[in-house]
């Protein structure tokens, strides 16, 4: 990335910083987001905005101030601020930066193709994806929303980093509400890398089909179940692990795996992968928010726990080297990505015989404790028997506990998906031996 601005900005700083004898850091990052979404088929929400900033970081004695502008104007003065900051930092933890050495993934260059689409077939999306919806008069409502994004991020310091990207990609969702004695929603969602990546027709065909098979559910007795997560549950309940994985939730003694490095945690079909770049991700990069490099590394495999993510405080704490996973002030994976198996949805739905297919839990931030593992989940979906659909299912709680969800993970189903969320995930729908049911009959 070349922009004279900010070598001039960046110029300034780290000729302050030498006066000084300090080390200091820059992040750059510029984001353009644009977004649209139709109820209805009336639009009431439009965006196109685009914003930068520039954080700058400066090191003394272990000790980092940070500020920030959102400008190139007065660069002494951010500096400045930073270094007064350092005096009100409240902690023993010793900090680092990284001097920008290692094997860098080489990202394929964004070509703007979303920038360069005109807002009129972007706006098509979301039209054509209402039409789609609409094909059957008991559809009461629905929503569409179509956006894309472009974002370059640069990292620069005093030790020898200069390290940069451009990425960009854009998604969209729909919801189909579907007349009932209580409305039935079903949704569909999508992203890509390149416009034709995005079908609208198709995204509001799977929101009114959806909607239209949960008219007439009910609720299921209590029990334990043979279930199914189809992909897009699957992926929101990796948000547990998630947490789980990070380096500092272990060094605080907020993971229940800690402690737990080459033991078998999971069944040993269950394979977990952070991917720096994934073929079907919109969230790749080549190196994390501290300018450490991505890389691919196993996480569970066949079921074993193989590594924390670090970020580069967390990695000098265990001694080990940091993995480039600092994400702002947390620690995340780029991609998480879940290995597939060989059977596909309509395979999984044969191999379950009579059970649950899971398509929608609510309630994760209340009713999931990373911490513990333990969750209680509203969720709705569709009866099983014989290996086919039967009617919708409504008003039930699925509860467990996470760790002992993955080890009675007894199939891995092909049918990949990419979603975001804590960065990417690229997940199939799982088959999960048993869970505990709650309904209502």
């Amino acid at each position: 990335m070349k922009n004279k601005q900010f070598d001039d900005f960046k110029d300034t700083v780290f000729a302050l910083a030498k006066k000084n004898n300090v080390e200091v850091q820059i992040s750059y990052s510029q984001n353009r987001n644009f977004q649209v979404r139709y109820q209805n088929g009336d639009m009431d929400q439009y965006t196109d905005a685009g914003k930068f900033r520039m954080n700058v970081l400066v090191l003394k004695d272990g000790k980092l101030g940070a500020s920030y502008t959102e400008t190139f104007d007065d660069p002494e003065k951010v500096f400045l601020d930073a270094c007064e900051n350092i005096s009100i930092v409240d902690t023993e933890d010793v900090e680092y930066f990284y001097d920008g050495s290692g094997e860098y993934l080489k990202l394929e260059p964004y070509d703007g193709a979303f920038e360069n689409l005109p807002v009129r077939d972007r706006i098509g999306y979301v039209e054509t994806a209402h039409k789609e919806a609409r094909k059957d008069e008991r559809i009461l409502m629905d929503m569409a929303v179509y956006g894309d994004e472009m974002n370059e991020q640069r990292i620069a310091n005093t030790l020898g980093l200069d390290v940069s990207f451009v990425d960009g990609g854009g998604f969209m969702y729909a919801m189909a509400v579907a007349k009932d004695s209580s409305p039935r929603s079903g949704t569909e969602f999508t992203l890509g890398k390149r416009p034709e990546d995005i079908d609208g027709a198709y995204v509001g065909k799977k929101a009114r089909e959806e909607s239209i098979a949960l008219i007439g559910s009910q609720s299921v007795k209590s029990g334990k179940y043979r279930i199914i997560l189809r992909n897009d549950v699957f992926s929101d309940m990796l948000g547990m692990l998630v947490s789980m994985i990070s380096a500092e939730n272990a060094q605080k003694n907020l993971s229940p795996l800690k402690g737990k490095l080459g033991e078998q945690i999971g069944s040993n079909i269950f394979t977990v992968k952070d991917l720096p770049y994934h073929p079907m991700s919109i969230s790749n990069a080549p190196f994390d928010t501290q300018g450490v490099p991505t890389c691919e590394k196993a996480i569970i495999e066949k079921g074993v726990f193989k590594t924390f993510l670090h970020n580069l405080k967390t990695a000098k704490k265990d001694g080990v080297k940091p993995t480039g996973n600092a994400a702002g002030n947390g620690i995340a994976p780029i991609n998480l990505y879940v290995e597939p198996g060989n059977k596909s949805f309509e395979e999984l739905l044969s191999a379950l015989g009579d059970g649950i297919l899971i398509i929608e839990v609510d309630g994760m931030h209340a009713g999931a404790n990373p911490i513990s593992g333990n969750f209680s989940l509203g969720a709705k979906g569709f009866k099983v028997e014989n290996g086919k659909i039967v009617r919708g299912v409504e008003e039930i709680t699925v509860s467990g506990n996470f760790l002992e969800m993955m080890k009675n993970i007894e199939e891995v189903g092909s049918d990949l998906r990419a979603f975001v969320g804590f960065g990417g995930c690229i997940v199939p729908s799982i088959i999960v031996s048993e869970i505990d049911i709650a309904g209502t009959v």
